[in-house]
């Protein structure tokens, strides 16, 4: 007989290991490129590898995070862990389940391997460069985490990270596509990844970060002007997704205009001004909640766009 309060305490652990409660979400980002970029939907066995792809990707990614980090994780959770009074979408979740016992080292680094093969092998049946840009994703991931403690610009190989990975699906459904549109996907997706995310989540660590030695824009900057920085970055992801019809086949510019700016303005800028004027913790995490879902909206846009 199946224990059912195990197995759900078991995908809780995964689904905490792989921050799937927005790492799926992330999956907008190589669907937007792609449907964007062709003007139309991919033939069908082509969107099921794909979907099938960026999930993996992302979930190997994100819990490789975690496998690498989880000393620094285990210090955190037993000195300087942070009571959570504000709702964080990561707490769907187990978070840092190997810093906390849930799961072994061993088990998490035959997760990241599985997912990370799966991903693999379908981008490199959908296009090789799509297996160049997840190799490359993973290598900027891992240096990411090897700068943890030496660098504030370690941001940058973040927003590197989620703007490659947006390409993965433009190069999976055209083989040269517009430079001037992987240039702009490339650049909304890292103003995205720094301002919205990167940024924001690190600002409500920043008293545990200090205390570990970690280095981030919130540390190095203060809070006011790594929250102005935020911001910038906000209003420039908005402002690029913009301009990227123009280098590709669009049906409905105008609706899609006006999806981009509703999305943008509802899920960036409006979160990221009321932090800017409040400057706390629970705004901070606001904006970071639903600016997670800002990717899947930009996907639904391009869909209406076509």
């Amino acid at each position: 007989m199946v224990n059912t309060e195990l197995v759900a305490r078991r995908i809780r652990v995964y689904f905490g290991f792989s921050r799937m409660s927005h790492s799926v979400l992330d999956i907008g980002h190589p669907g937007f490129g792609a449907l964007l970029v062709l003007g139309a939907f991919p033939p069908f066995p082509t969107l099921i590898l794909g979907v099938l792809a960026a999930f993996a990707g992302f979930t190997s990614v994100f819990a490789l995070n975690d496998l690498i980090d989880f000393r620094v994780d285990t210090e955190r959770i037993e000195k300087y862990q942070r009571e959570f009074t504000d709702f964080d979408i990561d707490v769907l979740g187990l978070r840092h389940p190997i810093a906390q016992k849930a799961l072994s080292f061993t088990q998490g680094l035959v997760w990241v391997l599985f997912w990370g093969m799966i991903s693999l092998g379908i981008a490199f049946r959908l296009n090789p460069v799509c297996c160049l840009i997840l190799v490359l994703a993973i290598g900027l991931e891992i240096t990411y985490c090897a700068l943890l403690r030496v660098t504030h610009w370690k941001t940058l190989l973040s927003g590197a990270m989620v703007g490659i990975g947006a390409l993965a699906g433009v190069f999976a459904v055209v083989r040269e596509p517009p430079w001037a549109f992987v240039l702009l996907l490339f650049v909304w997706s890292f103003a995205w990844e720094v301002g919205a995310r990167n940024i924001p989540n690190d600002w409500t660590d920043l008293d545990e970060d200090i205390h570990l030695g970690i280095k981030t824009l919130p540390v190095r900057y203060g809070k006011s002007v790594s929250a102005r920085i935020s911001f910038l970055l906000l209003c420039v992801t908005v402002l690029v997704s913009l301009f990227l019809p123009i280098p590709v086949p669009c049906s409905n510019v105008a609706l899609y205009e006006a999806g981009a700016l509703a999305a943008g303005g509802f899920l960036l800028v409006e979160p990221g001004r009321r932090w800017m004027r409040e400057k706390s913790v629970g705004t901070a995490m606001g904006l970071f909640n639903r600016a997670c879902f800002y990717p899947a909206a930009m996907l639904a846009v391009a869909i209406i766009s076509l």
